[in-house]
């Protein structure tokens, strides 16, 4: 199916993603990870061995600053809390970033929508029936199917738009990505 998008955006010389814009869906994917990453240094298995760790510290080197650490971290449900809302944070991060990637992504796809709705209606229009009916022309269901795949880009870039995605920025322009490079 992505196949047959990629083919029909090519085949219909549909201005895609800019140099520019593909340099900032980096830059962003690069930010996203950053943040995936701290989020997962916070994780619940992480916080017992980091109490160990601090543990350990504190008896090999009893400083008033390992002390410190140490009753930071003392209290499991209170380091869990705060880790957990640490983690929140992130994820929170990682969907403005999703959005920022959005943004740019959003105009290129619903422009490649409407080329691509506007050549089904020509393709429709000019088609021969096949039993009885153009909708089962080949060349009509080859951009059914485009824009079946549009859609469903369409949706996961709405969706990231209001900052509920956890799909990294290159996740989301993957296919108009690809297929400029081919």
């Amino acid at each position: 199916m992505p196949e047959q998008f990629v083919a029909l955006l090519k085949k219909l010389r549909i201005p895609l993603l800019t140099e520019p814009d593909i340099a900032k869906l980096k830059i962003l994917q690069k930010e996203w990870l950053h943040w995936h990453n701290r989020e997962q240094q916070h994780m619940p298995l992480r916080i017992a061995e980091e109490q160990r760790a601090t543990y350990a510290a504190f008896l090999d080197n009893p400083t008033a600053e390992n002390e410190q650490r140490l009753m930071v971290l003392a209290d499991t449900t209170l380091t869990g809390t705060r880790y957990g809302l640490l983690r929140r944070a992130f994820a929170e991060l990682r969907g403005r970033i999703s959005a920022q990637a959005a943004d740019i992504v959003r105009p290129v796809i619903h422009h490649a929508l409407e080329v691509l709705n506007a050549e089904h209606e020509r393709r429709l229009e000019t088609a021969e029936p096949v039993m009885s009916s153009k909708h089962r022309n080949p060349i009509v269901i080859e951009t059914r199917h485009a824009i079946e795949h549009g859609d469903r880009i369409s949706m996961y870039v709405l969706d990231a738009s209001g900052g509920k995605s956890q799909k990294p920025p290159l996740d989301l322009a993957d296919v108009l990505i690809g297929s400029q490079r081919d």
